[in-house]
C-alpha cells in the first residue's frame, strides 16, 4: 500500500495486529515527537487538511481480532480493523445489519469510518453512524486505552464521550474496538428511478416523499451528467434534453427511492412513488431490484472517484436544495470558464449535498471551491472540501468555520492529545 499522503511521505510504517502492539506503537510516536496518521481501508483518508507533519503511517487493517456478535440482543462489538462488508455478511446469517451504510464496504473499516463519520443514503431513514455507537474503546495519543459507553443498549452510565470521537478524524484518539446497536434486515427492497425535465417537479414529488405516509430507506434526487448516467444505469434511455428542448436550463433531473418491508408493504410503496412521479409529469420511471438496483445506487457512491472536486454540504433540505439549483445554473450560464461538468447529488431525507466537477486546471478548481463556499455561506449550511487538487487544498481549511467554537476544539484536542501526536492539522481550523 502508499501510504502517501497530500504530497507527504512517512518514514515508517507500523501494522499492530492488537490492542497491546497498538498501544506500544502509539507511546512510542508520541514519547519520541513523531506525528502519526492512522489508516484503515483508505477510502477517505483524503478527506482533510493537509498533514502539519507526518513521521508515521499507523495501518489498522490487521487489527481484527475481536467480533462478538449477541444476536439476541442486536449488538456487536468489533474491532476497528474490520471491514464493513466483511462484518455485514457476518450480521446476514443472523437476519441483521448495521443501520447504517457506507461507501465502499469492501474496503472501509470500523474505524475509519466511525472517525471520518463516513456518510451514507440510508441516513433520511435510520440516522448516521453516531445514532448507533453504544460504546467504543479509544487508545489515546500516549498509548493509554480508556473506554466509552458500554456493551448493551440500556447502558447510560457517564457521558458519551464515544460520541467525541465520531466524526473527529483520529485527532484524539485512535478508534480500537466498537459497539453498535443493530437493526434487522429486510424482507424485500426495490428501487423506483423517476426523471423530469424540470427541477420544481422533481423538488415536489420529493420533498412530498420524505413527508409522506411511509419513510423511504433513501431517497436522492441527481443533477447534471450524473442524473443521465444513473437512467442508463438502470437500463432506460436517458433523453437528450439539449436536442429536445433547447430552452431547458434545468436539465435532467433524476430521483431514487430506496423502499423496504414485507411484499404487500413494498408494493404499497411503489405504487404511491410512481403515482406521485406520473401524476407531476416525470418524463419516465422504472422499478428496480437485484443488481440492477445496485449498479443505479452504486453509480451515485462511485462517483467521487472520477471527480476532481468533491464537497459534501449539509444544510436544511430547502437551502441544499436552493444550493443545487444555484450551482447548476451558474454552470449552465458559465459553460467557458466553469468545470467541464458538475453533477449533484441531493439526499433529501436529511438535507445534504455530494457536489461533484471535473476541472481542468487549479485555477478553475479553485474558482468553483469558492463559489461552493459563497451558496452555502449564504444559506447558513455547512462544509466539507473533500477532494480537491493539492495546490488548492494548501490555499485554504477544507472544513467550514466554525465559530467560536473552534476555542473549545483546540482545548480538547491540548486535552486528549498535548503532543500533537494524532494527524497534527488535520481537523477544522488545521488543529
Amino acid at each position: 500500500m502508499n501510504y502517501s499522503l497530500d504530497g507527504l511521505t512517512p518514514s515508517a510504517v507500523e501494522r499492530p495486529k492488537g490492542l497491546d502492539e497498538l498501544s506500544a506503537a502509539l507511546a512510542s510516536a508520541n514519547a519520541s515527537g513523531l506525528a502519526v496518521v492512522p489508516w484503515g481501508g483508505g477510502t477517505r483518508i483524503g478527506v482533510g487538511n493537509v498533514p502539519s507533519g507526518y513521521d508515521v503511517a499507523l495501518d489498522l487493517t490487521g487489527h481484527t481480532g475481536h467480533l462478538e456478535h449477541v444476536a439476541g440482543d442486536l449488538t456487536v462489538i468489533v474491532d476497528g480493523g474490520v471491514r464493513i462488508g466483511d462484518l455485514n455478511g457476518v450480521l446476514e446469517k443472523e437476519g441483521q445489519r448495521l443501520p447504517f451504510e457506507v461507501h465502499s464496504p469492501g474496503q472501509a473499516t470500523v474505524g475509519g469510518s466511525v472517525a471520518s463519520n463516513a456518510p451514507g443514503r440510508r441516513q433520511s431513514s435510520t440516522g448516521g453512524i453516531r445514532d448507533w455507537v453504544i460504546g467504543m474503546q479509544i487508545v489515546l495519543a500516549d498509548g493509554t486505552v480508556t473506554k466509552s459507553g458500554g456493551r448493551v443498549v440500556k447502558n447510560v452510565q457517564g457521558y458519551d464521550l464515544h460520541r467525541l470521537h465520531t466524526g473527529a478524524y483520529g485527532t484524539l484518539g485512535v478508534i480500537s474496538q466498537v459497539a453498535f446497536k443493530l437493526a434487522p434486515t429486510l424482507a424485500v427492497q426495490q428501487t423506483v428511478v423517476a426523471w423530469f425535465d424540470d427541477v420544481r417537479s422533481a423538488r415536489e414529488v420529493g420533498l412530498n416523499l420524505v413527508n409522506g405516509l411511509f419513510a423511504p430507506e433513501a431517497i436522492s434526487l441527481v443533477s447534471g451528467p450524473l442524473a443521465s448516467d444513473v437512467v442508463t444505469a438502470a437500463g432506460e434511455a436517458a433523453p437528450d434534453l439539449q436536442r429536445t428542448d433547447p430552452g431547458n436550463h434545468d436539465g435532467m433531473w433524476t430521483l431514487l427511492v430506496r423502499l423496504g418491508g414485507g411484499v404487500r408493504s413494498i408494493e404499497r410503496q411503489v405504487n404511491e412513488v410512481t403515482g406521485a412521479a406520473g401524476a407531476s409529469g416525470a418524463t419516465g420511471y422504472a422499478v428496480l431490484d437485484g443488481n440492477t438496483a445496485g449498479k443505479a445506487w452504486g453509480l451515485l457512491d462511485g462517483a467521487g472517484s472520477a471527480a476532481d472536486v468533491t464537497a459534501r454540504v449539509t444544510a436544511r433540505t430547502a437551502f441544499a436544495l436552493d444550493i443545487s439549483e444555484a450551482l447548476i445554473q451558474r454552470n449552465v450560464a458559465n459553460p467557458t470558464n466553469g468545470p467541464a461538468g458538475v453533477s449533484i447529488i441531493c439526499d433529501l431525507g436529511f438535507g445534504a449535498l455530494t457536489v461533484l466537477a471535473s476541472a481542468v486546471s487549479d485555477e478553475q478548481a479553485l474558482s468553483f471551491v469558492n463559489t461552493v463556499v459563497t451558496e452555502v455561506s449564504q444559506s447558513s449550511g455547512s462544509y466539507v472540501i473533500e477532494k480537491c487538487p493539492l495546490a488548492v487544498k494548501q490555499q485554504m481549511d477544507v472544513f467550514s468555520d466554525v465559530g467560536n467554537s473552534i476555542e473549545i476544539m483546540r482545548r480538547i484536542k491540548n486535552q486528549y492529545d498535548p503532543a500533537n501526536t494524532l494527524n497534527p492539522g488535520r481537523f477544522a481550523g488545521k488543529i
